[in-house]
């Protein structure tokens, strides 16, 4: 019994934190979008380079976002796997 309310809350935890995570991604994905069009709209040196600093900023955001995402798909496809096996 106290097994099975431990699994539960296990898969709770997991499922609230890649909910958190696929909002996160999707921030990021904002801010690259708006950190693009702030660079399309960039009139000036100063506004073009404080453009393309917003922009790669968002990009490494983004790709830093996309890696953990990775690492935690990956991560809960091997553990479900284990717990499957187990």
């Amino acid at each position: 019994m106290q097994r099975s309310k431990k699994m539960r809350e296990l898969i709770v935890a997991e499922s609230n934190e890649r909910q958190m995570l696929i909002e996160d991604v999707r921030r990021a994905e904002m801010e690259w979008t708006m950190a693009y069009s702030r660079f399309h709209d960039a009139v000036g040196a100063d506004h073009v380079d404080y453009a393309i600093y917003c922009l790669e900023a968002a990009e490494r955001k983004l790709a830093m976002m996309l890696r953990k995402a990775k690492w935690h798909w990956n991560h809960s496809i091997a553990h479900e796997e284990s717990r499957n096996l187990g």
